[in-house]
């Protein structure tokens, strides 16, 4: 009778061993195959959700020809137009950009628009736009970095740079991005931002 008792004590025993043996092994397993993933970029997603194009590694005002930016206890986000020359095409886009900052409701105050243009705005083009900011773009202020990242074609389209309060552009719009995919961007960035 010992015999069996002792037989199934071990039994027992192996059977505990082995049960805990999985329950360890099992993150440790789960951490391997995660790590294996994450590195071989197997299952990471061909889509983002945003709609302008995003600039990885992100430039910096500074490249546009502004200032250093000093941050301070005002903290905007910013749509900067760059618009070389500001014609027709250029005011109908400041309309455009007026008008998806105005349908921001309670987010619009914490965005501030400029143009940065070699042209100056007539003044009744100025009273269209009182919350508009003009900077003159110098020649030769564009960085190498944005000539050489951004496509010539979107330079001189009219395009909308989006840079946070810390004067990082992670993100721009073209003309083929319609002021619905400016807005669904940029409640995207403003909901998940805890600054400015």
């Amino acid at each position: 009778m010992s015999e069996v008792s002792s037989s199934g004590e071990v039994d027992a025993v192996r059977y505990s061993r082995t049960q805990l043996l999985i329950i360890l092994m099992t993150p440790l397993l789960v951490m391997l195959a995660s790590t294996a993933l994450y590195f071989s970029g197997l299952l990471l997603p061909d889509e983002t959700s945003n709609k302008g194009v995003l600039l990885t590694p992100v430039l910096s005002v500074t490249d546009l020809g502004f200032p250093e930016v000093v941050i301070g206890t005002e903290r905007h986000w910013t749509l900067i137009q760059l618009s070389p020359v500001c014609v027709e095409r250029c005011t109908e886009r400041l309309y455009e950009q007026r008008q998806m900052h105005i349908a921001l409701g309670k987010l619009e105050s914490r965005i501030e628009r400029v143009l940065l243009t070699e042209s100056s705005l007539a003044p009744d083009q100025a009273a269209n736009y009182p919350r508009l900011q003009v900077q003159n773009l110098a020649a030769g202020a564009l960085s190498p970095a944005v000539l050489s990242r951004i496509p010539a074609a979107d330079l001189a389209d009219d395009i909308v740079f989006v840079a946070d309060p810390f004067g990082n552009i992670m993100l721009y719009f073209t003309r083929a991005h319609d002021y619905r995919a400016q807005i669904s961007d940029l409640k995207k960035l403003l909901k998940l931002s805890t600054i400015g």
